[in-house]
């Protein structure tokens, strides 16, 4: 005959766990192995653990993601990319119309017709038209010169390119590397040339535009 089983002698926890197994009962309330520890909190009191940022507020505590000053740096650059710049704007609901306006120009479309109307009784239309298409025209200037200066560097006599099925191709330059470096350079001259002049036309057109009082136009 086994010795009988004597829990008087038992921690209270195991004892609980010996209960439980052996009448199948299960207390809700009651909590075993693990008493987790409250640290006294003030108002404006901030701590943080590994994913987020925590700050004690009257009656509640206040939980954030770490990165949640970041996302909301993000979303209000985003909000105020699709603002009208017009202080007085009127149109409640943006169309896509209207922020690809506000994207491109600054103003949604009943804001940049009014604009525009009013440029065009000024006599200001063509400077203001000029001014935005020779701003367009030295963006992309200055993005072709890098990708000219880029390749100016990466000049070699022989080049690969592997096909999807992994076969190589192969090719040479048909000029000698100091060629083809001179050709590229010179076109790198040129563009910074043209793109010397456009600034200076572009100038020119905002000088216009401001002597009127009109740049905040743009």
């Amino acid at each position: 005959m086994g010795k009988e089983f004597n829990k008087k002698y038992m921690h209270p926890t195991r004892r609980k766990l010996v209960d439980m197994v052996e009448t199948g009962e299960y207390d809700k309330n009651t909590t075993v192995g693990y008493t987790k520890t409250e640290k006294s909190r003030n108002v404006g009191d901030k701590w943080e653990d590994d994913n987020h940022k925590f700050e004690k507020k009257e009656g509640y505590t206040l939980k954030t993601g770490k990165n949640h000053e970041a996302f909301q740096k993000i979303r209000e650059y985003l909000k105020e990319k699709n603002n009208c710049k017009n202080a007085t704007c009127k149109t409640v609901k943006k169309t896509d119309n209207d922020i690809r306006f506000i994207q491109n120009g600054g103003f949604c479309m009943t804001c940049t017709a009014e604009k525009e109307t009013v440029l065009r009784v000024e006599g200001l239309f063509v400077p203001y038209q000029n001014y935005k298409v020779w701003t367009k025209m030295i963006v992309y200037g200055k993005q072709r010169l890098e990708e000219l200066k880029h390749s100016l560097t990466e000049v070699k006599e022989e080049y690969e390119y592997v096909n999807e099925d992994g076969t190589v191709e192969k090719w040479n330059l048909p000029k000698s590397i100091d060629e083809v470096k001179s050709e590229i350079q010179e076109m790198i001259d040129i563009g910074n040339k043209e793109l010397e002049e456009l600034e200076a036309n572009r100038l020119l057109a905002f000088d216009e535009l401001k002597d009127k009082n009109y740049e905040h136009y743009l």
